[in-house]
């Protein structure tokens, strides 16, 4: 069963990651994942003080006089034919940069992440650099600006960049710090009849005389958004529903039926029994005096007469 499982994980990280066409994080600690340096390796060093993901990340340093193909530049280079951009290639990269709170202001353009054409002159289709105070992504150089913010130093930004390779119907979208700040925006990405090729470094005006140094780290390339950036693409935590009013049930039963009242049937009447009659003794011996009714006092009135006209007959006979 254990073995089951192992093979079931190996299978989704398998698949997951099935779809990265290139890693360029240095995790290798050296320059060993690009297939080229164009300018000084001197300059370009792979260190561990200061990353952004794993334990290495590239330290990249420029001075004035670093000439190499005919302009001031010390980059690393994914040369290879078969990583080369055709039309038609639909492609995402994710990387971190970091700008060193002492790299210098320079009011001329400073290119350190392009995809560089084929052909051997002019600007690259896509390239990010900084100008002064502010970084940006243009086509052909200067002659469009696609997006720019502020240039922030001292920490690490992270750049999503969503690409698809065209001469007549290509686009660009851009996701910078983890905020989309850049949606689907139609760009010539290819010069027509060539190919694009990615370069990461730093490349500037020979005219600038001050030293610079900036840090590149996780360079990756897929084709999909997952492949290089799965905190982007993970569906957003929906908050739990709020817990019920107190003293209201989570399912409240339905109110009780109205009782309906069952006809009963009526009880026999019976008639009550007659009063027992009693002797004249037994209804003068009932109460005191203070009780006496209206009938008794009638049939005492009685009695006396009763008693006066007898002893009126007793006289008369004597």
């Amino acid at each position: 069963m254990r073995m089951l499982a192992l093979f079931a994980l190996l299978s989704v990280s398998t698949a997951a990651s099935a779809n990265v066409l290139f890693r360029g994080d240095y995790e290798t600690g050296d320059l060993s994942q690009w297939d080229k340096v164009d300018g000084l390796t001197s300059r370009l060093t792979v260190e561990s003080s200061l990353v952004h993901q794993g334990s290495h990340a590239l330290r990249v340093e420029l001075h004035q006089g670093d000439i190499s193909s005919s302009g001031t530049r010390n980059e690393v280079v994914e040369s290879d034919p078969a990583h080369w951009e055709s039309e038609g290639n639909d492609r995402w990269y994710s990387w971190s940069t970091l700008f060193p709170a002492d790299y210098p202001s320079n009011n001329t353009w400073q290119v350190f992440t392009q995809w560089h054409h084929t052909g051997c002159c002019g600007s690259p289709p896509v390239e990010f650099s900084v100008v002064g105070e502010h970084i940006q992504l243009g086509h052909d150089g200067s002659s469009q600006i696609l997006w720019t913010a502020p240039l922030v130093r001292g920490v690490w930004h992270d750049f999503v960049v969503h690409v698809y390779w065209s001469s007549t119907d290509g686009f660009v979208e851009l996701y910078y710090d983890g905020a989309k700040v850049l949606g689907k925006t139609s760009v010539q990405t290819l010069y027509p009849g060539e190919q694009a090729y990615m370069k990461q470094g730093l490349y500037w005006n020979a005219s600038i005389t001050s030293v610079g140094v900036l840090y590149h780290d996780g360079m990756v390339t897929g084709t999909s958004l997952a492949d290089v950036a799965p905190q982007l693409a993970a569906p957003p935590v929906q908050p739990p529903p709020p817990p019920p009013a107190a003293g209201t049930p989570d399912n409240p039963a339905p109110p009780a039926p109205d009782p309906v009242a069952t006809p009963q049937p009526a009880a026999p009447s019976v008639a009550a029994p007659a009063p027992a009659r009693r002797s004249l003794a037994e209804s003068l011996g009932e109460g005191g005096c203070s009780h006496a009714s209206p009938g008794s006092l009638a049939v005492l009135g009685l009695l006396a007469l009763g008693s006066f006209a007898g002893r009126r007959r007793r006289a008369r006979k004597s």
